[in-house]
């Protein structure tokens, strides 16, 4: 019967006791990480910045400026003559015809008839003068017309960038008896900026009536240009 080694029995307990150690300390790790995920947790919680109790500032809206900016106020009352332009008629006056972009009135007691039209497309205001009288006076069967010199006159108001006017006289013959009248046109043209139109306005009347007809007609005129 043999006898076992002494240092084999030894020999046999360090490896044993060795492989314990190393099984317990693949253990240890594998605990470690299994457990690792806490930590990461931790810092995507830490993460989330906390309420301050302030408001979000939102985003002050813009303003568009108006792309008709008026130098003058815009007053628009009476009678719509289109394009955001008004007549305001005087008393005394009778309103006779409304068409698109035509007023059309009369004083017939003073033999006054005017007429108010307007375009969308202006052009430049003295050479249309003199053409201007000439066919109203033709509407208005007058004849004998002597036209004045068609000039530029002082703008109503700072929403106008042109005036012209023409005087006229000439005769009209009515139930047998002829009257002398005197008459005028003017043209009117907005800003292009503001209101890119023009209005064309001719009034005639007897030539003893002309110190009341003349007054009215420029008012009723004047009321046109503030609504430009």
């Amino acid at each position: 019967m043999s006898q076992q080694n002494p240092a084999s029995g030894r020999t046999v307990a360090l490896l044993t006791a060795g492989l314990a150690v190393l099984t317990v300390g693949v253990f240890m790790v594998g605990g470690r990480l299994v457990q690792e995920p806490e930590p990461v947790q931790a810092a995507a919680h830490e993460s989330i910045p906390e309420p301050t109790g302030q408001p979000t500032p939102q985003p002050v809206p813009t303003v568009t400026p108006s792309r008709n900016p008026r130098l003058e106020p815009d007053v628009d009352r009476g009678t719509p003559l289109g394009h955001d332009v008004f007549i305001e008629v005087v008393r005394g006056w009778t309103t006779e015809h409304v068409f698109t972009n035509t007023v059309e009135l009369s004083s017939w007691d003073r033999g006054a008839y005017a007429a108010f039209v307007l375009s969308a497309r202006p052009v430049s205001s003295l050479p249309l003068l003199v053409p201007d009288a000439e066919g109203f006076a033709g509407d208005q069967s007058i004849y004998g017309v002597r036209t004045a010199r068609a000039r530029a006159v002082p703008a109503p108001n700072r929403n106008i960038v042109e005036a012209a006017s023409i005087g006229f006289t000439g005769r009209r013959r009515e139930y047998d008896v002829t009257y002398s009248v005197t008459g005028e046109c003017v043209r009117l043209r907005g800003a292009p900026q503001t209101n890119d139109i023009s209005i064309s306005i001719c009034w005639v009347a007897y030539a003893q009536d002309l110190g009341t007809v003349r007054p009215q007609v420029q008012r009723m005129i004047a009321s046109a240009a503030r609504s430009i």
